[in-house]
């Protein structure tokens, strides 16, 4: 009777360790594709709203201008650039209170809304 019990156990914790395994093998992958970029995103957009400073958000741009005429992925970049994209808009606070106020601030720029140029993409490219 114990080694019926004893063999149960063994399988229970094989069977717990490779899913913990599967786990962190699907993490490691997701990782490396860049998969966890758009979760934050959208972690950040079921939140709420953040605001955002206008230089870091320049600072944003420019990296995705820079990723569009690097790259062979030219749609993503573009999609980004143009707030097209989801989770790619800023809310700009203006008076820099941490709060985003209707007819205050900012809300729902995309990178030429806020003053981001980019020699590679035209604004008329923005659908």
């Amino acid at each position: 009777m114990l080694r019926e019990k004893r063999g149960a156990e063994l399988s229970m914790n094989v069977i717990i360790v490779a899913i913990i395994v599967i786990l962190v093998l699907v993490v490691v992958v997701v990782f490396f594709l860049g998969g966890f970029n758009s979760i934050a995103i959208k972690l950040r957009n079921l939140v709420g709203s953040t605001s955002t400073d206008l230089s870091t958000a320049l600072v944003r741009c420019n990296s995705w201008c820079s990723n569009f005429e690097t790259t062979t992925n030219k749609g993503q970049w573009q999609a980004n650039f143009c707030g097209t994209a989801p989770g790619t808009t800023f809310d700009i606070d203006v008076n820099n209170d941490d709060k985003i106020e209707s007819g205050v601030d900012r809300t729902n720029q995309n990178c030429f809304q806020i003053g981001a140029s980019c020699a590679s993409i035209n604004r008329e490219d923005c659908v």
